[in-house]
């Protein structure tokens, strides 16, 4: 049933994205915050299929997944072809490089007019291009002139993460054992051992950050314990979080499960994750340790502008969505957020008997890091901040069907065996209770007319007659 949940998993799986609306140009000259709305869901159906499963003899599993989203209109608020302004990826993707580079002033100026041309720093497209890809004016113009250096004139905010996801190889635990350390085993069903032949992952500044934790979120060990931590490895984002024991719930179809969620902590700004900082090259050539505000990491190590043959990475950032729990400089850095805490924290809900996860959200929000560059006069008198383009929720809840094929297969065998236990034990306990009652009255009618008679035995002098 593991095996079956794993590759096919039973519960239906969607995907939200909530597009941030800039409405607002004024934060450009320094006068105003920049003001988003937020505009969704958006809600595609998601098929994961997993491919190249190989079973090994050390009872580990290896596979790719590849990925399909098909646009669902009865669920979304709006059609994907609605339009949206927002921050031009690519042009703040090359003011952030140059800066990291530490390119002098001149030669910034110098970009920043040839970018006039080609780009501006806010742009309009539709939330369908936005999220899966749009041409990119100046990288179209590049490609044509410099085919060998550029390969690709196609941008997206989420689409990259999604091609890359079908080419990542796992090797996960597959919980069978055949000797005495059977336990340890099916605690271990689904875990991630190896990601893309590595133990290890290549990203972060420290081995904590590296290593890789939990299963892929949609499969748990069985025999779930409440003061558990849950482990996932997202791939998306590069490294593990953790979930923690929330509270038990009964959901709709009376099915008992454990609830968990993100604490504040996974991305805190503390010692435990200061691995996710990222080593710094300052302009005197010196390597320091950049931390982020609390609530905030990093990508620009695990996300890449893979268009080019010399890959530069994004400034990219990963937040809860609204930046729930993160520091309040960075909410109070833009106007039109409201963090919920029921809305925007992951959670799962988990089956403790079995470990199958009955229903589940997985919530992240992109972002992007917008500087101001006094070269360039485009930016040059914006405060900087940090910009939320999307936030993703991708959702699964187990349905009617899938929940009756539960209780008939797992809730109702147990009802039965638990019925037959306490059969089995009230039989016990009416013949123990009868057992003694023929033993008090067996003493009770001794106590009153005293011993039975006994017939004395007979000898060869007893009278035959009397």
């Amino acid at each position: 049933m593991l095996y079956n949940n794993w590759h096919d998993s039973p519960v239906p799986l969607y995907i939200s994205f909530y597009v941030f609306d800039l409405n607002n140009t004024e934060f450009l000259n320094g006068t105003s915050k920049p003001h988003v709305k937020q505009r969704g869901p958006f809600v595609y159906k998601e098929e994961r299929k997993k491919i190249d499963v190989r079973m090994y003899e050390n009872q580990t599993i290896s596979y790719r997944e590849l990925r399909s989203y098909t646009f669902d209109s009865s669920q979304s608020a709006e059609l994907d072809t609605v339009n949206i302004t927002a921050i031009n990826l690519v042009y703040m993707v090359l003011v952030n490089y140059l800066q990291m580079e530490d390119v002098s002033p001149t030669f910034r100026k110098i970009v920043g007019n040839l970018l006039a041309d080609q780009e501006k720093p806010i742009m309009k497209l539709s939330v369908k291009e936005y999220i899966w890809g749009y041409q990119d004016p100046l990288l179209y113009t590049l490609k044509s002139q410099f085919p060998e250096l550029i390969t690709d004139d196609q941008v997206s905010v989420y689409n990259a993460s999604v091609r890359e996801a079908g080419s990542n190889t796992f090797l996960i635990n597959n919980g069978v054992s055949s000797g005495t350390n059977n336990t340890e085993r099916i605690n271990n069903v689904g875990q991630i051992e190896r990601f893309n032949f590595e133990r290890s992952l290549p990203f972060w500044s420290n081995e904590y950050a590296n290593m890789i934790n939990g299963t892929d979120s949609t499969i748990w060990h069985p025999n779930t314990k409440e003061n558990e931590r849950i482990y996932a490895f997202i791939s998306d984002i590069c490294r593990s979080v953790y979930l923690g024991f929330n509270e038990t719930n009964m959901n709709k179809f009376n099915i008992k499960t454990y609830h968990y969620t993100t604490p504040n902590s996974v991305f805190a700004k503390s010692t435990e994750n200061e691995g996710f900082c990222l080593n710094s090259t300052t302009s005197n050539k010196t390597h320091e340790i950049e931390c982020l505000s609390s609530g905030l990491f990093s990508l620009k190590s695990c996300i890449l502008l893979s268009n080019i043959v010399l890959p530069i990475p994004l400034p990219i950032i990963g937040s809860n969505p609204h930046f729930l729990a993160a520091d309040s400089s960075i909410q109070n850095g833009i106007n039109g957020l409201t963090p919920d805490d029921i809305k925007h924290r992951s959670f799962m809900d988990i089956e403790p008997l079995t470990g199958v996860v009955m229903n589940g959200s997985r919530r992240l929000q992109i972002n992007l890091n917008v500087v101001n560059d006094s070269a360039i006069s485009a930016i040059a008198r914006l405060n900087s901040f940090v910009y939320p383009m999307i936030w993703v929720d991708e959702h699964a809840e187990i349905d009617k069907t899938n929940a009756d094929k539960f209780y008939n297969k797992v809730t109702k065998p147990i009802m039965v065996l638990h019925i037959m236990k306490y059969v089995i034990l009230g039989i016990g306990t009416v013949l123990f209770i009868i057992v003694i009652i023929l033993l008090a009255y067996r003493r009770y009618k001794a106590s009153i007319f005293g011993p039975p008679f006994e017939k004395p035995n007979a000898d060869e002098t007893s009278p035959l007659l009397f």
